[in-house]
């Protein structure tokens, strides 16, 4: 990408460019910091008492939904992170700030310091992270094999993910009825 793609693009011109930005890189990251500060909310809406299951899985599938639906900026992420500590620390700390609303909504449910839930959000959220960039952002033929031979969508990878969150944060919780196959036995292989 060039300075004179952009520009052209935007339908300005390349001098006013540089009134806002000192360079590719400077833009790229102010972009991307919007993204990451106003774009990636996961909140999910509050209607009513939802099961543990069922918040975590509509976070994993919104999740998925949105890396979906952005896999080139997210690649620009992670590129960008590797090139740019300032964005990497940028991106770290939107991470941090998620994990610890996690882990202080599964504090208040189970009662426990903050401590363990915070070091289980890390581990489950790094989970996510790779398993999207191994499923959307530089998708992985050996991933992807496994889970068209399943039969799994986006929705059943939400299921199984969250399944598995929900074993590590409420271990005691039954699986919801109704999965799909795979899941199902999923569900059976990790019960207490």
């Amino acid at each position: 990408m060039r300075v004179s793609d952009v520009t052209e693009t935007a339908e300005m011109a390349e001098g006013s460019f540089y009134i806002y930005f000192k360079d590719k890189t400077d833009a790229t990251v102010t972009v991307l910091t919007d993204l990451l500060e106003n774009f990636f909310n996961l909140e999910t809406p509050r209607d009513g008492e939802r099961s543990a299951y069922d918040s975590i899985r509509l976070t994993n599938r919104r999740w998925i939904s949105v890396c979906r639906a952005n896999a080139g900026l997210m690649r620009c992420i992670l590129q960008v992170g590797d090139e740019t500590p300032e964005f990497a620390r940028l991106s770290q700390d939107a991470n941090r700030v998620w994990y610890q609303r996690v882990a202080e909504g599964v504090r208040r449910r189970r009662g426990t310091g903050p401590g363990i839930p915070m070091l289980a959000a890390y581990l489950l959220g790094g989970m996510m992270d790779e398993l999207v960039r191994k499923l959307i952002v530089y998708p992985d033929p050996g991933l992807l094999d496994l889970l068209a031979g399943m039969g799994a969508d986006d929705d059943m990878v939400a299921d199984a993910t969250s399944l598995i969150w929900l074993r590590v944060f409420y271990p005691d919780e039954p699986a919801p009825e109704g999965l799909p196959e795979p899941v199902a036995a999923l569900a059976t292989w990790l019960a207490p």
